[in-house]
């Protein structure tokens, strides 16, 4: 198969929104003040999320927005499209400002990551149902090729059984991995070591595979973009 193909959201999965008391006490990892079996203590503990080591604001034409990451997850997502393990593409609603604000902020090259056109943001067309489409559009590009490449899809809100269901009926050619992490944390050291065996072995994995953070939960958006 040919290497796989990444599309990833920015808030809830490189951004994380943790709870503020967590964050004014020190974030992931600095949890001693929390019984052993406390909510809290559990999901911030630094053997499941990674340390949130990136904080800033960042100024946009629609306002100015504090995002907070894991420079060492952002890393290993960058080498990979460094190294030409996988095509790395964002698909989220910062799409005008990936290659401007985003990519630098993380210290990834714009010219290696590209960012998917799936909405229009001036009428916001496309906003409900663009990344579906897109990943959907994808899957049957792939089914019509004798190499296919294997799809991974980062989203805290639309990677759903729903959508799982809607990609089985395409009948993938290459399987497709869809992570869902909480959006406290983005994407979990678990769900990290997961995409890495999907990449080094896709033929492994069923048609669609869907993973969610337990604690990961509905909503109705985020405090980001």
């Amino acid at each position: 198969m040919n290497r796989p193909v990444i599309y990833t959201d920015f808030d809830g999965v490189l951004n994380a929104f943790p709870d503020d008391k967590i964050q004014r006490r020190g974030g992931v990892g600095h949890t001693g003040w929390l019984k052993p079996d406390d909510p809290w203590a559990i999901l911030y503990s630094e053997d499941r999320a990674f340390p949130l080591t990136g904080n800033l604001v960042v100024n946009v034409p629609v306002g100015h927005f504090r995002i907070h990451w894991s420079r060492e997850l952002a890393n290993a997502i960058h080498a990979l499209a460094v190294d030409g393990i996988a095509e790395v593409n964002w698909l989220t609603t910062w799409q005008p400002y990936c290659d401007r604000i985003l990519d630098p902020a993380l210290g990834w090259d714009y010219t290696l990551e590209h960012t998917i056109q799936w909405y229009d943001p001036i009428t916001r067309e496309g906003r409900l149902t663009g990344k579906f489409e897109q990943i959907g559009s994808r899957v049957r590009f792939e089914s019509q090729q004798d190499n296919p490449s294997p799809l991974i899809w980062l989203d805290d809100e639309e990677c759903h059984d729903t959508a799982r269901a809607r990609l089985k009926e395409l009948s993938t050619a290459a399987s497709v991995l869809m992570i869902r992490p909480d959006e406290h944390i983005g994407v979990s050291r678990r769900q990290w070591k997961l995409i890495q065996d999907f990449i080094a072995h896709p033929g492994a994995y069923p048609p669609v595979t869907l993973d969610e953070e337990p604690t990961s939960r509905s909503h109705s958006g985020h405090l980001g973009l």
